[in-house]
Parts: structure tokens; sequence; C-alpha cells
């Protein structure tokens, strides 16, 4: 056998194996969650789900949210769970809001894509995370927009309604202990500055959020601490300290005083920052001192989020004068709050604050967002424990059921209710939330991602159908029954049937045996059957000769004769493979098929 023989063989080989092995994984696919359902010890994680009833489930949330009704007594929402990828999203017209708890599984390309583009169609995004993957979808969605006037400026044009930072603040409400003394136009009012140390919370809001502030995620490097507000652990704080506006739409901490954090973590800002010297002095992109602002290096840092002191604004404060509350971030942590690093040891509820964590400070544990005309709106929670059970269920001790209903209120405050949408959507992201080997939810919402995934997407959603009938067809197996090779026929030769093919090689071979054989049995067999024989067994030629003289005595010669023809027959036959002369073998042959015709069939 020839190397590129060896080589085909070999490929066809591995192929077939392949064939095999992707059928038998496909199998494995779509039986294991009938199979791991039918185990003892195994189950879905139902952690963040809204059908559990568990401690950490949200079925709380859903009986709530399902309650609410509208002005007319029909149910508002119509809650429900995203089992497969978020592709699906594109069936969805825009109404509606995407609810993400508690995401561990990565998010895809394609369905970042259908996130934004479900943004833009006006469906807004709650996202409660903690140290999740919720991070991968924002970076694309913080790409989308630059800042908040721009927004407005746009929905002015398109003849939306988005506020300005003005507007917002035009509207702001506070703590009595967190307002400053003094007007409400500018931070350096009163008696710890002069005019000219002014600065105009548009102006400094305006700067902050189109230079300074870049993008915004969830803190990943440590817990939520805060010692003096807490429910019995500082890895479990209670925000009490709220700050919002009251423009309608854009708001979701009215009446709520109490809400119960538990292992969570804060919003964290990605800034640009302008690059000084020791001394103070402007560096520009090669490290060089330079008095022209347009040309001085910033560099990007990601911080945890804060109020931000009043002395940033005036050096006529301390840090014990007043902080600034900024509307886009109305919860924050008591001033007695840190960042626990040690993961383990907040766990154990041995930890302790660090020289090198973030502290001191009120962080913000939630942010929301307007984005461009015509978008819904993006609102951040730093805790998926938020929503659980254990918190939302304890209504006299906290606010929590109250927060997420202001919340979904808030979301979908711009969303009608129309004869043909007569429910207003809310989508609870199960598909991404955490599920073991031994799960049997794993398997099904993996295979129902992997069909949402290529079915959905426009790009090469056309193209599915054809691709998997082709491939189908490759690795399925053939389904043709087994058929009989008619002697009448032979494959691949039109007009050439497989018993002439059998003569040739007859001929060509001197195997004249073969047809002796077939044709002495076929004699025999017939003899046997005929009610005129009388001997023992036609296979001796002694009395297959007697019956033929006795019966057909006028067609053949002398029974001797004809004995002596047949044991030369039978030994023939009893050896078909040797070589046969020519004209012995047509004697022999001429007088089987004469016999053959005397009995007739």
């Amino acid at each position: 056998m020839s190397s590129t023989n060896k080589a085909n063989s070999t490929f066809v080989k591995v192929y077939r194996r392949i064939q095999s092995l992707a059928l038998v994984f496909m199998l494995l696919i779509g039986i294991a969650p009938v199979i791991l359902a039918a185990i003892p010890g195994t189950s879905s994680n139902d952690s963040f789900s809204i059908y559990s009833e568990a401690y950490d489930g949200l079925s709380f949330v859903r009986e709530n949210l399902e309650a609410v009704e509208t002005d007319g007594g029909t149910s508002k929402y119509n809650v429900t769970n995203v089992v497969s990828n978020l592709n699906i999203l594109n069936r969805f017209n825009g109404s509606g809001t995407l609810v993400i708890v508690g995401p561990s599984s990565d998010f895809g390309l394609t369905e970042t894509i259908s996130i934004i583009l479900y943004m833009l169609r006006g469906g807004s995004i709650i996202v409660v995370d903690d140290f999740g993957s919720a991070n991968q979808i924002l970076a694309p969605i913080f790409d989308a927009f630059s800042n908040i006037d721009t927004f407005s400026e746009q929905a002015s044009e398109q003849g939306f309604e988005v506020p300005t930072v003005s507007d917002i603040f035009s509207g702001q409400s506070g703590e009595s202990g967190g307002e400053s003394e003094g007007g409400d136009d500018s931070f350096g009012i009163g008696d710890g500055g002069s005019s000219s140390d002014s600065v105009s919370s548009e102006d400094f809001m305006v700067n902050l959020i189109g230079d300074l502030i870049r993008a915004f995620g969830f803190n990943t490097t440590g817990i939520l601490m805060d010692i003096n507000s807490n429910s019995g652990s500082p890895a479990r704080p209670v925000i009490t300290d709220f700050y919002d506006t009251e423009i309608p739409g854009y708001t979701f901490t009215q009446n709520i005083d109490a809400v119960a954090m538990e292992m969570g973590s804060i919003i964290s800002v990605k800034l640009s920052v302008p690059i000084y010297d020791d001394f103070g002095n402007k560096l520009d992109a090669n490290g060089e001192v330079t008095t022209n602002s347009s040309a001085q290096a910033k560099k990007i840092v990601w911080q945890p989020l804060q109020k931000i002191s009043a002395s940033l604004i005036n050096e006529n404060f301390d840090d014990d004068a007043f902080s600034l509350p900024v509307p886009f971030f109305p919860m924050y942590s008591s001033k007695f709050s840190w960042i626990e690093t040690d993961f383990s040891s907040a766990a154990a509820g041995t930890m302790e604050p660090d020289v090198g964590e973030w502290g001191n400070a009120n962080f913000a544990t939630a942010l929301s967002i307007p984005m461009f005309p015509g978008f819904g709106k993006l609102i951040f929670l730093s805790d998926p424990s938020i929503f659980i059970n254990r918190y939302t269920q304890q209504t006299d001790l906290y606010d929590n059921m109250n927060l997420i209903l202001n919340l979904v209120d808030m979301a979908t405050y711009d969303q009608e209710i129309t004869a043909d949408n007569p429910q207003i959507p809310i989508l609870f992201d199960f598909g991404h939330t955490f599920q073991s080997l031994s799960s049997p939810a794993l398997y099904t919402t993996a295979l129902l991602k992997l069909i949402a995934e290529i079915s959905m997407f426009p790009l090469y959603a056309p193209f599915v159908p054809y691709f998997m009938y082709g491939y189908g067809k490759r690795i399925m197996p053939s389904n043709r029954r087994l058929r009989p090779i008619l002697l009448t026929k032979r494959r691949g030769e039109t007009g050439h049937s497989d018993f002439e093919a059998k003569l040739e090689q007859i001929k060509e071979e001197s195997k004249y045996g073969e047809p002796i054989m077939y044709l002495s049995k076929r004699i025999i067999r017939k003899v046997r059957k005929d009610v005129r024989f009388e001997g023992v067994t036609p296979k001796n030629p002694r009395e297959l000769a007697k019956f033929f003289r006795d019966n057909f005595k006028s067609s053949v010669g002398r029974e001797a004769e004809l004995r002596v023809q047949l044991a030369q027959i039978f030994k023939v036959a009893e050896n078909p493979n040797r070589k046969l002369g020519k004209i012995s073998a047509k004697k022999q042959l001429d007088l089987l098929k004469k016999l053959d015709d005397l009995l007739g069939t």
C-alpha cells in the first residue's frame, strides 16, 4: 500500500471517530438534564431565581412585581426568566427592563451588542452585582456616550426630555446633615469663601463628568464593611444615607430609610487624572514641565466612588465640614466604612481595617445614569443580596422590597402600556447565574444558549439552516436498509450484469467447477422433491441414474453410462475450484442442463 493510501485511510478513520464523538457529545448534552434530575443529590442552583423560595431566591420580588396593577386594575408587569442567551432581547420592541442579578458566566460579544441595541430601543437595564461578570457589559455601554449634557442636547433635538446636570441639581434634595450652610448655587458661598473662589455646581459637575470620569464599574478588589451601620456584622451593612433628585422618572429612593446588604461591593469610577510632579507642576506626555493645560498628560486610574469632600471644592473647608453627594449616586455607606481586601477574614467575621485599604469614607453603592435620547436607563446596585428573600421579606426592618419596586418603576417610567403590549416585560437573566457541572440547569441553559446564538444574530443566522443541514448530513449515519445484490444488476456498470461478469471470470480462469456444482445441487433438490423418486438419496450416482432411466427412458442413454457421467460430475462438485478442461466442462454442463430441463420447474 502506498504512503498516500495509508494517509487517506488514517484520515478516514480519524474523521469517522470525530463524527462518532460529535454524535455522542450531542446525545449527552441532550439527555444530561434528564439523567441528572433523576439522580439524588443533584439539583440546579436556584440562587437569584425568581421561582426559588429559598433564602437566596427572588420569589418574593417576583410576587410583589406581579401584584403591581395599572390604573385599570390589570397586572402591570410580566415577570419572567431568561434562561438562554440574551440575544433574545432582539425580539422585544424596546419596552421593558432587563434585570441582571449576580451574574457568574461570561457575556458574549453578541449578547453585549444585543443589550446595547435593547437600550437604543428604549429598554432599561438594572445590573445588580458585586464580584461577578457584570463589568464585561459595562465598558461597551460607556463607550456609547460622552457626557450628560450631550444627551440633553440630542434629546432636545429629538423631542425627548432628558434633564441636564443643572436641571438635576435644581431639583436635588438631601439629608439635613449633608447640606452646606449657604446657598445652593455654589459651594463657595457663605463664610467659608469669597465669590472669586466660588465654583458653581453646574460647572463643577459638567467638568467632572465630561472630562474626569470615563466609566463606572463594580469594585472587585474588596468587600464593603461598615462598623457603624450594620445588621450584626460589618460585612452586612445597612444603608441609611440616601440622596436623590426629585425629578420624576429619575429617582428611586423615595420613602426608603434602610437597605440591607451582605458581603457586597461598591461602585468604582474610571478617572482621567492630570499628571503633576512632586512640586505641583504640570507634566506633558514626555514627563517635562509645561504651562499649557491642553498639553498636560493624563493617566487612567480606577478608584472607589465616594462622597466628595468639601476640601476638594474650597480649601477654606476642612474634610469634616460637609460632603457633597452626587445625584446619580443616591445610596452611601456610613463614614465608618472601609473596603476589606481579605475575603476569607470577611467571611469568617475576623476582619479589621488595614493600612492601604480604602476607608473612612461614604462609599457609593448605587448608580443611575440617563443615556442617549431614546435610550432606556442604566442602573447599578453593588450587591445582589439586596434582592434576595432573606432581606426583601423583612419589610418591618428593611426597605429592600420598596427599593426594588421604585427601581422598576423608575426604569419603566416612560414606557407605555398599549393594546399590543398590555404588560411591561421585566426580564430576569437566569442564564448567567452560577451552575455546577452536576446541575441539570447547566446543560439546559447551554443548549438553549447555543440555539439562541446560532438563530438570532442577524449576521449569520440566515446561513445557519444551510450549514446545519450540510453538517448534519455528514455526521449522521446512513439510514439505508440492507438490500440483496441481484445477479441481473451490477452497480456502476450500466448494461452489464453480475451474471455476465461471473461468466467472463469463469471463462478467463477456467473455473467451470462452480457452475457445475450449482447445477448439480439444483438437480438433486428437484429429484428429492419428486414423488417418483424411491431411492435413499439422489446424491448417489447409481440411484440418480436409475431415477432418470425409469422416468425418462427415451431421453437418456444407457443407465451405466449415465451413472459414470454423474459420478464424474459429483466429483467435480466436491472441489469446484480446480481447473477443468473446456471440452470436458462443456459436456458436463450440457448433460446437467438436459437433466434439469427434463425435471422442469
